[in-house]
């Protein structure tokens, strides 16, 4: 990752994760502004928390470790996931936004996002479908709205595809992730290619054809 994240503001509001895998990612909105928002995600007395905390210049703030499940979900449900899985399961992300529906997100703290999600999802190997808002989890439904009016498609979409470009000797695309799995198609030095997903040893490429090794490619 590019970006430094300043970890000075530990939180005391988290547990253990009990042997859970991290498998989710999930975004939400801080409704106050940075200054406020740190003061309570790290006050004891709040019961409140999350991993990590970007605000609207694309700075990020790391509050609990990733080891650590944060007290950011309530009560939520997801895919049979109930409030206990997904606290042990996730990865909290708060947005520095007044979660008004017309407060924007600037284009550095969209990019900040992106790079740290891509990151975490590297990391982790979280899947599309584990990379939730808190209103998408939240039961009663309705009973959060963030991160509101967020740009969620184009989110996803550019999370989960990218464009590399095939290194100096090219790139090899294999039929599956296997060592000495077989060659799929070649592309010759500095050809573009469009990737959909990433794991932390290969590329798979969005046109089917197979899956790159990172070495072979530059992102």
């Amino acid at each position: 990752m590019s970006y430094a994240i300043d970890t000075s503001h530990p939180s005391p509001n988290h547990g253990p994760r009990v042997g859970a895998d991290i498998s989710m990612i999930c975004l939400h909105a801080t409704v106050g502004g940075i200054k406020s928002s740190l003061a309570w995600l790290t006050n004891p007395a709040s019961r409140v928390s999350t991993h990590y905390l970007i605000d609207k210049t694309g700075y990020i703030y790391q509050l609990v470790a990733d080891d650590r499940a944060a007290w950011h979900a309530g009560a939520s449900q997801w895919f049979g996931l109930d409030s206990g899985d997904i606290q042990r399961q996730s990865l909290g992300i708060e947005l520095e936004n007044k979660n008004n529906g017309v407060d924007p997100y600037p284009p550095a703290q969209m990019t900040a996002l992106l790079e740290l999600s891509r990151h975490l999802v590297t990391t982790y190997q979280i899947v599309p479908d584990m990379v939730v808002r808190h209103l998408d989890i939240a039961i009663p439904k309705g009973r959060k709205t963030d991160p509101a009016s967020f740009p969620w498609a184009q989110f996803k979409s550019a999370l989960y595809t990218h464009t590399v470009t095939a290194g100096p000797h090219g790139a090899i695309a294999q039929e599956d992730r296997r060592p000495g799995a077989l060659a799929a198609r070649y592309y010759p030095p500095g050809t573009p290619i469009v990737c959909d997903d990433l794991t932390s040893s290969y590329w798979h490429v969005a046109a089917g054809d197979g899956f790159i090794p990172v070495g072979q490619v530059q992102a």
